[in-house]
């Protein structure tokens, strides 16, 4: 019997739009200088987003996808070796692409994933003593992020593992930034929960959106089947 599908195992060259900075106005300016909207000989044009520098906002990929689509660019792919922008990727729908993964290997049957596993965390936490101030940023990388205080509206609580507030969250908290594999046992716990916003390992919500049943309480904050969960502490 005859196979139906034939996988051929070569190259397909499409254009890289290499992303220097993450400033979406910026970028938006630079596009509306090169690339009009209405020519028309970019209609639906397939692309590979490169992005090396460090992201922070978790939305940023979201808004990049959204503001090339305006100029009729069609990202299909991802090329960077940030976990974080990884998972963010996963969830866009974006094929990965990065020097530790050949695609072509995912048909060999005998491929070992298990040089691609994340490391856990094996440093000890950041423990950060007093109040984190509006407009102030506190980042903890390659650990957790101890908090013994509030954080304040206006301020920032980053994390590449989890995040522990003792007092009031009324800032935003971003846990997992790294985008660990592990990413159900990421975590954000407060005492005392109003924040801005929450994110873990990327996906986020503001706080319009976080039930209000949750709000003013002891609550954590974890990460399931593509969406944020909440139990009270």
């Amino acid at each position: 019997m005859s196979n139906s599908i034939n996988i051929q195992k070569a190259e397909f060259s499409l254009p890289v739009i290499q992303i220097q900075h993450c400033d979406i106005a910026k970028i938006h300016s630079e596009l509306s200088t090169r690339v009009p909207v209405e020519n028309e000989e970019l209609s639906s044009l397939p692309c590979v987003l490169a992005i090396d520098s460090e992201v922070i906002d978790p939305t940023f990929l979201a808004q990049l996808l959204e503001l090339l689509r305006q100029f009729n660019f069609i990202p299909v792919g991802l090329k960077t070796d940030r976990q974080s922008l990884m998972e963010q990727a996963v969830y866009a729908g974006l094929a990965i692409f990065n020097n530790k993964l050949n695609q072509q290997d995912l048909f060999n049957p005998n491929l070992n994933n298990q040089d691609a596993a994340v490391d856990s965390f094996t440093k000890a936490p950041l423990i950060h003593h007093g109040n984190v101030a509006s407009e102030e940023q506190v980042y903890a990388e390659g650990c957790d992020l101890v908090v013994l205080g509030d954080v304040e509206k206006g301020a920032e609580v980053i994390a590449d593992g989890n995040i522990y507030i003792g007092g009031t969250l009324t800032g935003k908290a971003y846990a997992g930034n790294a985008g660990v594999k592990n990413a159900a046992d990421i975590c954000v716990r407060a005492y005392q929960f109003e924040p801005e916003l929450v994110s873990v390992v990327g996906f986020y919500q503001i706080a319009e959106d976080i039930p209000i049943s949750y709000k003013g309480l002891a609550v954590k904050v974890g990460f399931d089947l593509s969406k944020l969960t909440y139990c009270l502490e």
